[in-house]
């Protein structure tokens, strides 16, 4: 089962434009990889009572960065404590260390807000619009993992020990890559997702068979990881 770029180290950035090949890869064939055993969806995993009275624009960073229990990301959600009309901007990083922002926005509601993109890391937010005096709990979703590569799944593989899905399930279980280009805060994951059957309980292990897509577009970008993540 390949592992790739499995240490890479906060700070550095590994995204390759346009990428073709890799040594992870059997490029006619479908590749194994372990989305490893995360654990059960929290609320405030990853933040808790964050404030964002802040003035509009100001980044707050996290004491210590949160960094997902799954090898190449899962999406978060965003929580306010109260009604409240505001748009906050989580940063962070994919699993490639490739700086990411995912935009959540709130008209007069206090409701969550359940990303689409894969964090690796969460570093810190900003309040763009409308910042109040409520708090904002940051955590993770309990359904949806990242993957290594932009690809299809082929098949899957969920429990302790992992035993095979229904095929039949496989269509509404894969989440395609978003190929917008040039990608924003609020687009989705730019190599795809892939939705577990299973409850996630830091037992059960999910493992996938996807057969890489090293093709870009006409502008020359995309390749196997991907658009670019937008960071501005």
């Amino acid at each position: 089962m390949f592992r790739p770029a499995q240490n890479n180290m906060q700070g550095i950035n590994n995204y390759v434009p346009a990428m073709q090949w890799s040594a992870s890869l059997e490029m006619n064939a479908c590749n194994s990889f372990s989305l490893g055993k995360p654990a059960l969806a929290s609320a405030t995993a990853i933040g808790n009572g964050l404030a964002t009275n802040a003035a509009n624009g100001s980044m707050v960073w996290l004491p210590t960065a949160w960094v997902a229990d799954s090898p190449y990301g899962r999406p978060i959600q965003l929580t306010p404590s109260g009604s409240v009309t505001m748009t906050l901007d989580v940063w962070g990083e994919d699993y490639l260390g490739q700086p990411m922002v995912e935009r959540a926005a709130w008209a007069a509601v206090a409701t969550a807000v359940v990303g689409k993109k894969s964090f690796y890391r969460v570093l810190g937010y900003k309040v763009v619009a409308g910042g109040a005096a409520i708090t904002v709990q940051i955590g993770t979703v309990g359904s949806k993992l990242g993957l290594p590569f932009k690809g299809s799944i082929e098949w899957a593989k969920e429990g302790n020990p992992p035993v095979l899905i229904d095929p039949a399930t496989l269509f509404s279980a894969w989440t395609a890559p978003d190929v917008t280009d040039p990608a924003t805060a609020l687009t989705g994951d730019t190599r795809g997702q892939y939705t577990a059957t299973a409850a996630f309980d830091g037992i059960k292990e999910f493992i996938i068979g996807l057969r890489a897509d090293n093709s870009v577009n006409a502008n020359d970008r995309g390749g196997l990881h991907g658009i670019k993540q937008f960071a501005a």
